[in-house]
């Protein structure tokens, strides 16, 4: 008889995850604390975009496997794939210390050096892991990730061919092409998309067809073909977002309305801390709020941190993960003055982390719109950017950009325009209770008079003008977001009103649109 591990491993070769997966949870219940076994069922979480999952059973197998560094190198990668970068760097460290010849350790601490914005750290990492092999098709993926994110597209570029020939079938490489500036290589990455998808014999994890999916359709849109760009777009969006719960989120929205009035800020007003370091530049995604922080991060006393995930976490570590139902509010009216300035230091800490001199760190987190009561109760003196944008054009931009899973409002044209029309509803509350004030930036305003808009934002940042925000696309700054092309060019109108050019495929979303202010 066959060895249950052994057999597992075999399915995972053959990229039969469920079956790995049914033997692997049977191993797992037999004996929780087996190294590989957890090890291997990270693995297979981190395959199908379960970093959470993943985390869980690393965690457990580095408890006990001390000395194997690609169990600590697979725990850092988990992190990194959930935004806990600080969290993964000393787990990356160890794996590289604990095999110096491991170039996938090397490229793991590149990609988190990468996150964290150390860009010649992460280069550094990424060259070593080179070193080791220089046919690792992902360490070169890898290096052009990083050009790009600063900018340097024919460095990228260079590395993206090379991985493209290493690896003409992978999947995170053909992904990657949706970031390049060179059409001709995003046709012939078309074509072997085209190929993968049209095999559907091909092993391949869900989440990773529903991204080469939104690839091919993000090319054809570049290429100006549209009628193809969405049958791409709608073909595995299944594959990557669960089911969007209409009825669940309009109830979330309105126990918001009641539990977080102005007498709940009242009752709590000693909770606050006295920083006014951090900058937050929220709305929903896709609608401008790139821009702003490229403008922001451009003034010398300003450093951007990207889009930290520290209030979801906190948020879930307070609800133990039940963000959706009752568990949420109790633990809001519960959270006392100690905990929750525990968490507001520890923010601090993390900005830190980013820089110690900047008199402004600025977390462009789209989504911490939903987290305001928070964030309002621990930095009053902080500095509040709400970005909106015309809801057809946002959210044309959000059916069209692969979102992470938890996004689960990207289901479908309806959903997302039911999701857009309650954060409206929530931001109309936030702005009537909240004890800060809130800016609220027109993408259109600012890309149609800049030269007044630019001088307001930086303003109300508590900053004194500096003509470094005048040229943002100057910036060198790294850039993560899907947004990242968009931000190295001058301020222009050419997305004003571009959902027109997609009228006739977006009836639905128009639709469920309607009514709603712009």
């Amino acid at each position: 008889m066959s060895n249950p591990l052994e057999a597992a491993l075999r399915c995972i070769d053959a990229k039969d995850y469920g079956m790995a997966l049914e033997i692997l949870t049977d191993l797992n219940a037999a004996n929780p604390r087996d190294p590989q076994v957890n090890h291997w069922l990270g693995v297979i979480y981190l395959t199908h975009g379960h970093a959470s999952r993943a985390i869980e059973h690393l965690q457990a197998a580095a408890k006990v496997a001390k000395k194997e560094a690609v169990i600590f190198a697979t725990l850092a990668d988990a992190l990194t794939l959930d935004n806990r970068f600080e969290e993964a760097l000393p787990y990356a460290r160890k794996a590289v210390a604990l095999d110096a010849k491991s170039e996938f350790a090397h490229r793991t601490l590149g990609e988190i050096y990468a996150r964290l914005r150390r860009p010649v750290m992460a280069e550094h990492a990424f060259q070593n892991a080179l070193a080791i092999n220089e046919a690792s098709a992902i360490a070169h993926l890898a290096l052009s990730r990083l050009k790009v994110s600063l900018g340097k597209m024919d460095e990228a570029e260079t590395h993206f061919r090379r991985a493209l020939e290493l690896a003409p079938e992978e999947p995170s490489v053909l992904i990657s092409a949706r970031d390049l500036s060179d059409l001709s290589l995003k046709k012939e990455a078309l074509e072997k998309i085209e190929t993968l998808l049209n095999d559907v014999d091909r092993p391949m994890a869900k989440v990773e067809r529903a991204r080469l999916a939104f690839t091919a359709g993000k090319i054809c849109d570049d290429t100006g073909d549209t009628p193809k760009a969405f049958h791409y777009l709608g073909q595995h969006r299944n594959d990557l977002y669960g089911h969007y719960d209409a009825d669940r989120q309009e109830r979330h929205v309105e126990t918001c309305r009641e539990v977080f009035s102005k007498q709940f800020f009242e009752d709590r007003k000693d909770y606050a801390l006295t920083s006014d370091r951090p900058v937050f530049v929220f709305g929903m995604p896709r609608s401008g709020t790139s821009l702003v922080e490229a403008i922001l991060s451009a003034h010398p006393k300003a450093t951007a941190a990207g889009e930290l995930s520290f209030f979801d976490e906190q948020i879930d570590g307070l609800t133990e993960g039940h963000t959706g139902d009752n568990a949420f509010f109790d633990a809001a009216l519960d959270l006392d003055r100690k905990s929750a300035q525990r968490i507001g230091r520890k923010y601090l800490t993390l900005l830190d982390g980013f820089s110690k001199k900047s008199a402004r760190v600025i977390d462009k987190m789209p989504q911490n719109f939903e987290h305001l009561w928070l964030i309002a109760l621990l930095f009053p003196n902080a500095h509040f950017c709400h970005v909106s944008r015309n809801p057809a054009d946002t959210c044309v931009s959000i059916y069209m950009t692969p979102l992470p899973g938890k996004h689960g409002y990207c289901e479908s044209q309806q959903s997302l325009a039911h999701y857009y029309g309650q954060y409206r509803k929530l931001m109309a509350h936030w702005s009537t209770v909240l004890p800060v004030e809130i800016r609220n930036q027109s993408y259109e305003t600012l890309v149609s008079d800049p030269d007044t808009e630019r001088p307001a934002l930086i303003s109300h940042a508590g900053l004194a003008w500096d003509d470094a925000c005048r040229h943002h696309e100057s910036n060198e700054a790294q850039v993560f977001t899907f947004s990242m092309a968009q931000v190295r060019q001058p301020i222009h109108t050419g997305a004003v009103n571009r959902f027109e050019k997609y009228r006739d495929h977006i009836g639905p979303l128009l639709e469920g649109l309607a009514g709603i202010e712009t």
